[in-house]
């Protein structure tokens, strides 16, 4: 998921912690959020009610008046390589419904962080100061 904002002139750090926030109600653990060259970004582990395989990304890039938050899986390695036969012939067929319930959950985490990205940024819109902007 990614969506764009303009001309809301809102706190990218203030966005940063109501995300963090919203996990942390979530009971995702190891939340980690940082600031980077282009922005936010926010890494979260395992939750309780969102099961999945992978690390959670959430970026939020831009300035102020013109940014856009990305939620989506952390790439790890794929730790098998056997071909679909061959591995559903050595339980494979378990690590397939765990890889589907996986992405099921981030489905899932999608359309309820849609839906609290919105109240988020409206909260926060206008609460910019002249000093957080970038200047080049």
């Amino acid at each position: 998921m990614e969506k764009s904002w303009r001309g809301l002139n809102a706190n990218l750090a203030d966005i940063r912690q109501r995300i963090v926030q919203f996990f942390e109600t979530e009971d995702f653990g190891d939340i980690v959020g940082v600031e980077t060259e282009r922005g936010h970004e926010i890494i979260v582990g395992d939750s309780k009610h969102y099961k999945m395989q992978n690390d959670v990304c959430i970026k939020i890039e831009g300035e102020p008046n013109d940014f856009s938050i990305s939620l989506q899986t952390c790439k790890k390695e794929k730790r098998f390589a056997f071909p679909m036969i061959l591995t559903s012939m050595f339980g494979g067929g378990y690590f397939m419904l765990k890889s589907l319930k996986s992405e099921e959950a981030m489905q899932a985490l999608d359309r309820d962080f849609r839906r609290e990205i919105d109240n988020i940024v409206a909260k926060c819109a206008n609460t910019a100061d002249s000093h957080s902007t970038k200047e080049d």
